[in-house]
Formats: C-alpha cells, sequence, structure tokens
C-alpha cells in the first residue's frame, strides 16, 4: 500500500518566511535610523543625507542578506519543529518566502543579490536540518 506523503505545514512557512524577512527590514532601519541620528547629533543639525543613504545602501547590500540568513535559520527552526515530520525542503521554502519580498522590490537580481538568495535558501535549508535533527531526537 501506498505509504502517505507527509503533510506540509504551509502556514509555519509562510510565517517564518515572512517574519525573518520583517524582522531584518526593521532591524536594517533601525541601524539607519540611528546613524542618521549620531549624524544629526554630531552635525547639531540636519544631517547629511548623502552619507545616510550611502550607509543604508551599504549596510542593506551587506549586512541585509546576512542577517535574513541567520534569521531564516532561526525561524525555520522554530516554526518548522512543532511539525509532524519536518523535511529539508520545508526550510528550503523558508528561505524562498523570505527572499520573495526582496525580489519584488529589486526585480532581476545581480551577482551580489544572487549570493545573497542563495545564503538564505542554505539558511532555510540549515533550520530544516536542525528542526529534522530535534525533531527526531523528540520522538
Amino acid at each position: 500500500m501506498a505509504e502517505r506523503l507527509p503533510r506540509v505545514p504551509w502556514r509555519s512557512i509562510a510565517l517564518a518566511g515572512l517574519l525573518a524577512f520583517l524582522v531584518s527590514l526593521a532591524v536594517i532601519f533601525v541601524l539607519v535610523t540611528g546613524y542618521a541620528f549620531a549624524l544629526g547629533i554630531e552635525a547639531r543639525g540636519a544631517p547629511d543625507p548623502t552619507k545616510i543613504s550611502v550607509f543604508a545602501t551599504r549596510v542593506g547590500s551587506l549586512f541585509g542578506p546576512l542577517l535574513l540568513s541567520v534569521l531564516v535559520v532561526i525561524a525555520a527552526y522554530r516554526f518548522l519543529r512543532p511539525a509532524r515530520s519536518p523535511q529539508l525542503w520545508h526550510g528550503v521554502l523558508v528561505g524562498v518566502v523570505a527572499a520573495l519580498p526582496t525580489l519584488v522590490f529589486t526585480g532581476v537580481p545581480d551577482l551580489r543579490q544572487s549570493v545573497g538568495l542563495l545564503i538564505t535558501f542554505a539558511g532555510g535549508l540549515l533550520g530544516g536540518y536542525f528542526a529534522m535533527r530535534t525533531h527526531s531526537v523528540i520522538h
């Protein structure tokens, strides 16, 4: 008799991916806002918008994908661990969901953005692996 396929935790996957994306966006926003505030204090007035723009671009393009990947690992682990039978590809789907808003905003990714997307997927894979491993130890 055919074995039943495990149920895919779609809600958990979507929630984990979106939450990882939103938290990474919020952290980057807070960093850029803090930098602008520090520049304003240093200038004793309005901060230089060019410096803020350069900082935001650097932080967003370099730190953003790394932060998102770490958050995807955590989110995939936390949200997939309670699933009946978490799979590696469930974690990759968390990474895909987390990366989709980035693709919507940027369009066709360049090489750096492609690498950022790949490490986001790898973060999901790692989170799925940890969820599977923990699930097999518990049950």
